[in-house]
C-alpha cells in the first residue's frame, strides 16, 4: 500500500498515525488513521448509510440503554423497516478489491427492540476483477441469524451452511444461484476464489408483510479490524417521524392534540444528538384548516399532554428544558388529499431551534380549534446534527 512501516506525522498532507494490524493478501501491514481515527488509504472505507421506501437508516450519537456501552465511537445506526413493500435499510462499508479468499472473518452486534423473524445478516458483493459486468452478491440467510429481543452477537463462519448467491454473467462456478453453500465453498470455488469484494453490507429487511422494529447496530469488525461506526464530516443529518392516532373529535382553540383523552403523552423525536432542527412537517385528515404550534423540550414534559384538554405549556417546572416552539402555517389540503403544513428555516415559524438532547419532546396545540378523525396525525421532524 505504500505506507511505511514507522510512524508518520502526515501523509500527503493529513496529519496521520501508523497502526499495525491489518490482515491483506495473507500479510499483516501497517494502516494510516487520520487524528480522528478515520482510516487512510484502507482496504475498508468509511460506512454509508442507505434505505428504501420504508426503511431507514439514521447515524445515533449517545444512544440511551444498554446500546451507549457498545462500540469505540459512541455512535451507531438506527434500523427500522416496516416492510409492507420488501423495504429495507443497509449499512455500506466500501471495499478497495479484497480477494475473496482474503475475508476470513467478521462480527457485528446489534440491539433488536423485538424478537423478530430474521436479524441484520451479512452481504458480501463481489466481481471479476477483469471485467466488472460479472458481479454477484453473497447473501447471509437473515433466518438464520441471531434475532433475538435485546443484544445480538452474529459472526460470518466459514464452515456454516447459510450463504446464497445472486448475480449477473457469472459463468464457470461449482456453485449454484439460490443455493446454500458455507463461506468456506465460495472460497474454494473455481470461479469466486478468482474475484475481489467491492463492498461489504449488512442489511436489514426484504422479509415481505413483516415490520422490524428499531433495530441498533453497535459495532462491526471485518478479519479483526473494527470499522468504526461515525458518520463523516462534521455534520449529519437525521429525519425522523413520529405518529399518534386521533380521537375523532373537535377541539376548540388552545387544546393539546394527542392520542388519548385520559392519558396522553408527548411527541418524541429521537434525533440522535445535539444540533439544531431545521425542518417540520405535519399531515393530517383534510378536514383541517387550522394553525398549529409545537412546544419542544429536552426532557418529557411536565405540562399538559391530555387530548382535548386546554394546553399549559410551558410552565415553570419544564423551563430548565424548554428548547422554543415552531409556530406551523394554517393547514391546507387540495380535493380530498391529506391537510399538511411545513415549518423551515425560509418560513415563519421559529426555526431553527438548537438542541442538546438525543431525543426531543412535543406538545402539540392547536391555535384555532378544529376537527380529527381516527387517522395518524403525523409530524416529521429534521435535524442537522453535530458529529
Amino acid at each position: 500500500m505504500g505506507i511505511p512501516p514507522e510512524a508518520a506525522s502526515e501523509y500527503k498532507g493529513i496529519p496521520s498515525r501508523v497502526i499495525a494490524g491489518l490482515n491483506v493478501d495473507g500479510e499483516t501491514r501497517p494502516i494510516l488513521v487520520n487524528n480522528e481515527g478515520a482510516l487512510i488509504g484502507s482496504v475498508f472505507g468509511a460506512p454509508l448509510l442507505y434505505s428504501a421506501r420504508n426503511g431507514t437508516a439514521n447515524w445515533m450519537k449517545s444512544p440511551p440503554g444498554a446500546v451507549f456501552q457498545k462500540g469505540p465511537s459512541m455512535f451507531s445506526v438506527k434500523m427500522y423497516v416496516d416492510n409492507t413493500n420488501d423495504d429495507w435499510a443497509s449499512v455500506v462499508i466500501p471495499v478497495n478489491e479484497m480477494k475473496v479468499t482474503d475475508l476470513t472473518e467478521a462480527m457485528w452486534t446489534y440491539w433488536m427492540t423485538n424478537a423478530e423473524s430474521g436479524g441484520l445478516n451479512i452481504v458480501v458483493w463481489v466481481h471479476d476483477p477483469t471485467d466488472f459486468s460479472k458481479r454477484a452478491e453473497i447473501t447471509q440467510l437473515m433466518g438464520l441469524v441471531s434475532k433475538d429481543a435485546g443484544f445480538n452477537v452474529e459472526t460470518l463462519n466459514l464452515t456454516d451452511t447459510e450463504l446464497f448467491y445472486y448475480g449477473e454473467n457469472v459463468s464457470g462456478s461449482d456453485l449454484t444461484a439460490g443455493t446454500n453453500y458455507t463461506w468456506a465453498q465460495f472460497q474454494a470455488d473455481p470461479l469466486f476464489s478468482t474475484w475481489r469484494i467491492y463492498r461489504i453490507t449488512f442489511d436489514l429487511g426484504w422479509l415481505g408483510a413483516t415490520v422490524q422494529e428499531d433495530v441498533w447496530l453497535t459495532e462491526i469488525t471485518i478479519n479483526g479490524q473494527q470499522i468504526p461506526l461515525k458518520p463523516s464530516g462534521d455534520f449529519y443529518t437525521n429525519t425522523v417521524i413520529a405518529q399518534q392516532t386521533m380521537v375523532a373529535d373537535a377541539k376548540a382553540a388552545g387544546d393539546v392534540y394527542s392520542g388519548s383523552a385520559g392519558s396522553g403523552v408527548d411527541w418524541d423525536f429521537p434525533l440522535g444528538g445535539s444540533g439544531e432542527i431545521t425542518q417540520v412537517v405535519m399531515q393530517h385528515n383534510a378536514q383541517l384548516t387550522d394553525r398549529f404550534v409545537l412546544y419542544l423540550f429536552g426532557q418529557p414534559p411536565t405540562s399538559m399532554k391530555n387530548n382535548n384538554v386546554a394546553n399549559t405549556s410551558p410552565v415553570l417546572a419544564d423551563a430548565l428544558f424548554f428548547l422554543g416552539a415552531v409556530e406551523f402555517d394554517a393547514m391546507r389540503y387540495i380535493q380530498t388529499g391529506d391537510a399538511w403544513t411545513l415549518a423551515s428555516v425560509s418560513t415563519l415559524g421559529g426555526l431553527p431551534i438548537h438542541h442538546d438532547n438525543f431525543t426531543v419532546f412535543g406538545i402539540l396545540v392547536g391555535q384555532d380549534g378544529g376537527t380529527t378523525v381516527a387517522e395518524a396525525l403525523t409530524i416529521t421532524m429534521t435535524s442537522v446534527n453535530e458529529t
